[in-house]
């Protein structure tokens, strides 16, 4: 008897203690870098609690209202005009930052993406037609790297405009919703005619358009990872299938097969819901990194990359996996110059030199994209003696990474740290540098065939 009460005592000290560790109720900031790692751009204030796992199915579109954005130059925390107070979900041109994307409104209005120049100081309505605002809820956008095009995610079927003319057009069949999809992918192009002179009016003589937005797909939540690469030709989305109970995940080629070519499926994993966020990071063509916590075709769950070869006439999708290993994984992005992977896991199964993982709560591993070997960990950051604040405990869960290109030999990580702020209450956005040995070459060895589909934005 008293054996037993001691074993139900060590389960009930477990069940409790867990929670603090690698349960917790979390909050998310999601911080983006830029390419030279001299800006974090990060939302303010949480949009809700949970698991992160769980983000995209506690986010309904009526609960994204004020929430904030703060931008980072060089670790100083920069003011940001008041209209910005309300703004959510933002994300930057990577190259420097020049033009920030967002969504604001709410408060029984539908929520609008918008777009800052910072060099010109102006708020350009993303979501709109013949300069009107859109008539039901925009939002979670990507700018690509030099600020061209955006994409983002709506419920108004209204904004399909391809001629430019500030009328809708009818929406495609393959970017008609469905029960299951019922939210619309949306590019915005700023510079039809590629003069690198964004949002002009329409030719007077010829009637051609400078800016028109396209319907190219349909997605299931608007958190399912929605991605656009670095030069604004690919991205990358997911469907649920609730009859299978299986999440698809979708590439495409939106720019030179709008009309002719499906998207390109490049993952048969049947995932559950707590492994939906944050999977897709498609960078300089159709280069996809994602999760699988469950396992498929043999092999372990992990973190795997995906090369879609559009240069043929059946487009393909190689998948080579980066770690196959014992954890939950979630949040893989890739850097701007695809020279490393970034993702957190729980795993305590990845070797680097001289670190081992038993903590049991999240850390972020980089990997060499050539290589495919892991070149750097929060495992070297924590508990430094004179280390930069805030410090890194042994248990403190590091998630939601952001990568830098290589800077020298040097690369620039941000991530979120969910030890709370005691004067905030929020969680942290921490950024380190780190040198990384040896330095990696872009992904010659994995890129069959893109430079001859790849049309090169100016």
């Amino acid at each position: 008897m008293r054996t037993w009460l001691i074993l139900v005592g060590v389960v009930l000290v477990a069940l409790t203690l867990a929670p603090l560790q690698t349960q917790q109720v979390f909050q998310f900031r999601l911080p983006v870098i830029s390419d030279d790692g001299s800006e974090v751009l990060y939302q303010a204030i949480p949009v809700t609690a949970g698991q992160p796992t769980l983000d995209v199915f506690q986010m309904p579109p009526n609960a994204m209202t004020t929430l904030g954005m703060r931008l980072f130059l060089n670790g100083i925390p920069i003011v940001l005009p008041g209209q910005f107070q309300d703004a959510a979900r933002p994300h930057f041109s990577v190259s420097q930052g020049f033009h920030i994307v967002y969504m604001r409104g709410g408060n029984g209005t539908p929520l609008q993406v918008f777009l800052y120049d910072r060099q010109k100081g102006q708020e350009i309505l993303i979501s709109g037609i013949g300069g009107n605002p859109g008539t039901n809820h925009s939002v979670c956008p990507r700018v690509n790297k030099n600020g061209r095009v955006i994409l983002f995610v709506s419920l108004d079927q209204g904004l399909h405009d391809p001629d430019g003319d500030g009328n809708p057009n009818p929406l495609p069949t393959y970017a008609t919703p469905t029960t299951t999809a019922q939210w619309i992918i949306y590019v915005h192009d700023r510079d039809l005619d590629g003069n690198s002179v964004y949002d002009e009016p329409p030719d007077p003589l010829t009637g051609q358009p400078k800016v028109a937005t396209f319907a190219v797909a349909v997605a299931s939540s608007p958190y399912v990872a929605l991605s656009l690469d670095t030069g604004g030709t690919y991205i990358a989305y997911q469907v649920y299938n609730p009859s299978t109970r299986i999440w698809g995940l979708f590439v495409k080629d939106w720019r030179n097969n709008i009309f002719t070519d499906p998207p390109i499926a490049v993952s048969p994993v049947a995932f559950s819901a707590p492994s939906v966020i944050g999977i897709v990071q498609p960078v300089s063509g159709a280069l996809v990194a994602f999760t699988a916590n469950t396992a498929f075709n043999g092999n372990r769950a992990g973190v795997w990359l995906a090369e879609v070869d559009f240069s043929l006439s059946t487009p393909l999708a190689t998948l080579r996996p980066i770690s196959l290993n014992n954890g939950v994984n979630g949040a893989p992005v890739i850097s701007p110059d695809a020279s490393a992977l970034a993702f957190h896991t729980t795993a305590s199964d990845i070797v680097m030199p001289n670190l081992s993982d038993r903590n049991g709560v999240d850390d972020i591993y980089v990997f060499d994209l050539v290589t495919l070997t892991p070149i750097w960990s929060t495992l070297m950051v924590r508990n430094l003696l004179a280390g930069p604040l805030p410090p890194v405990g042994t248990f403190d869960p590091c998630v939601h990474p952001s990568l830098s290109s290589l800077v020298g030999n040097n690369m620039f990580i941000a991530f979120e740290h969910w030890l709370r702020n005691p004067a905030t209450g929020q969680s942290q956005i921490i950024i380190r540098k780190a040198q990384i040995q040896p330095t990696s070459n872009l992904l010659f060895s994995l890129r069959p065939g893109r430079a001859r589909r790849y049309v090169p934005m100016r």
